[in-house]
């Protein structure tokens, strides 16, 4: 099991609401109703890389399901994102960048490929943590993202003899850099893991169970440049349960093969 702690709350924050997605809305038009134009972006994917990472997330939840999130970014107010994704782009771009990202909008539109979407915020300025978010970028010896992503690329496709990274405490590559941007802030994201072993399904449960926590932190009159609050945010959930589903325009070899006759599948 991965190494955690409860919150001893028994309701969650009413700061987070659900806001759900309309027929065939595009994630934007989803961001432009909740009118939040910066702060923390989870996104849950429906992709086979997805649903690994969600299910590696499952030891972290009471019930030991998937995770409804896979990727976690830093969403700026231009209509782009910082992140670290499992699909680095140019590969001789990852050193000098630390792995990170930065990606508009469009990149994640697609309500198929992107089903589940959050907006959260634990500052009152997150342009602040964008300022420490490029200094993430810049300098390795901060975190080193790609040692990160190696790990989690071998999770992913099943290489050898590749376990779970959170097992070994080492956090999903795009949570792992969120969290970075915001320690340098002084801003706790995960009260209840480890740092090191930061996660999607991390984040979501700080925002969810630990406003107390962020409530206690506020009345010691904690402060900082980012000015840290307690978590507010809006979610809305297309997939609550995990499953690979292929886009449209998927290969035709991808989505029209079928087991021999009378093979079954293994799950």
């Amino acid at each position: 099991m991965i190494p955690s702690r409860e919150s001893p709350v028994s309701e969650p924050n009413e700061r987070l609401q659900e806001l759900p997605p309309r027929e065939g809305e595009t994630n934007s038009a989803w961001l432009g109703r909740c009118l939040v134009k910066q702060g923390i972006l989870l996104l849950g994917g429906s992709s086979l890389a997805d649903f690994r990472l969600r299910v590696a997330q499952s030891q972290l939840r009471s019930d030991l399901t998937p995770s409804y999130w896979s990727l976690a970014a830093l969403l700026r107010e231009d209509g782009t994102f910082y992140t670290v994704t499992l699909q680095p782009g140019d590969i001789s771009d990852v050193p000098k960048t630390n792995a990170v990202r930065r990606l508009p909008i469009g990149e994640v539109d697609d309500p198929q490929h992107w089903p589940n979407i959050a907006v959260l915020r634990f500052a009152e300025r997150p342009e602040v943590i964008e300022g420490y978010a490029e200094r993430v970028l810049r300098r390795r010896t901060i975190i080193d993202l790609p040692e990160l992503l190696i790990a989690w690329l071998a999770y992913a496709w099943a290489a050898g003899d590749a376990h779970n990274p959170l097992l070994r405490g080492s956090g999903i590559p795009s949570a792992a850099f969120v969290e970075a941007a915001h320690s340098i802030a002084g801003i706790e994201l995960t009260p209840g893991l480890s740092s090191a072993a930061s996660c999607p399904e991390a984040i979501w449960q700080a925002v969810k169970w630990w406003h107390e926590y962020y409530e206690g932190v506020a009345a010691l009159g904690a402060s900082g440049e980012a000015g840290p609050v307690v978590p507010t945010g809006h979610y809305g959930l297309r997939q609550r349960s995990a499953a690979v589903e292929l886009p449209q325009d998927a290969p035709i070899f991808l989505r029209d093969v079928e087991p021999p006759a009378g093979e079954d599948v293994q799950h």
